[in-house]
């Protein structure tokens, strides 16, 4: 008989020191009506497999026995995962809404024996993960960014070197600085429709985008405001919140990298791998608030700096 699935608990604490990362999930990933749009991307399993095989393809081995997932969301490539062959799979995510989307409506229930759910920080999954780290961690939805204060971005790259096997990989996606939207504040807004028990309504999503120098870095962060409304009456279906993105220039990621023992390289563009993300872009020009910018990246533990999962 499979075990049932279930989310388990991380017993770190970093989160809980940062009550502004804790209020940011809050306000945007755990926000049960923006999984309900119908141009987001947490239940869209075309665009998930189409993810998984360019994954596959950049890690370039033999379908991994291991998978983590760090900053898994709504586990929409865990099922693609399992169908490519891969047999254990680990997934992490702060948000507990998305958790619980995600094994409710992306997971099937044959998935159990294989597949391991943890809420908590990814900065304290070391408990979770094998001792001899894993063969694949697959990064996705852009996720690089979500920390945005420098020591806990040094925090997640290192975290994410000691769940990795020696010469191990690490694929992920980030756009960077190719999101950039230049000086002043970018508004934008269009047309969405909202998905509901008592059928679709249609509203208006309207975001901003603006970007903060840090301070003695060249870094910045990428402030976001976001609202949903009814567009025959105004009222906010999703009330305005923020969120943010740690931009950081392509040479300073890869020398970031190297001092968490990770040999990164940048190799291109989402639609270079994908015919699917190809056609999509050409399309509708949008892969979930990506777009053409996204690129996918490589990364390989030197096998002499190991670490420590406990850590």
């Amino acid at each position: 008989m499979s075990k049932p699935l279930r989310v388990h608990p991380i017993r770190g604490a970093r989160a809980r020191r940062e009550r502004d990362l804790l209020q940011l999930v809050e306000d945007h990933y755990d926000n049960e009506p923006l999984m309900r749009l119908a141009g987001e991307i947490h239940f869209d399993m075309p665009l998930s497999r189409a993810d998984v095989e360019a994954v596959l393809r950049i890690y370039g081995r033999p379908a991994p026995q291991t998978v983590y997932l760090p900053c898994a969301g709504t586990l929409r490539h865990v099922a693609p995962l399992l169908e490519q062959g891969c047999h254990e799979l680990i997934a992490v995510d702060l948000s507990w809404g998305s958790l619980s989307a995600g094994l409710s409506r992306n997971v099937p229930s044959s998935a159990a024996d294989r597949l391991t759910v943890c809420h908590g920080d990814v900065r304290d999954a070391g408990e979770v993960l094998p001792r001899e780290g894993a063969e694949l961690v697959f990064l996705g939805g852009n996720s690089l960014g979500d920390l945005t204060n420098p020591d806990g971005h040094a925090e997640l790259l290192a975290a994410l070197a000691r769940a990795l096997a020696p010469e191990g990989v690490l694929v992920f996606d980030y756009v960077g600085d190719r999101y950039l939207p230049g000086p002043g504040t970018l508004s934008t807004e269009w047309p969405e429709t909202l998905r509901t028990a008592d059928g679709d309504i249609e509203v208006l999503d309207r975001r901003t985008r603006s970007v903060s120098p840090l301070s003695g870095s060249p870094m910045s962060v990428l402030n976001f405001t976001c609202e949903i409304l009814e567009v025959t009456s105004g009222a906010p279906v999703v009330p305005m919140h923020s969120y943010r993105k740690l931009i950081v220039p392509e040479k300073l990621l890869t020398q970031q990298f190297r001092q968490a023992g990770l040999k990164l390289c940048n190799v291109g563009p989402v639609a270079e791998w994908s015919t699917y993300h190809r056609d999509r872009i050409a399309q509708t020009g949008d892969l979930g608030m990506l777009g053409e910018p996204n690129c996918w990246y490589r990364a390989v533990k030197d096998p002499q700096r190991s670490g420590s999962r406990s850590q």
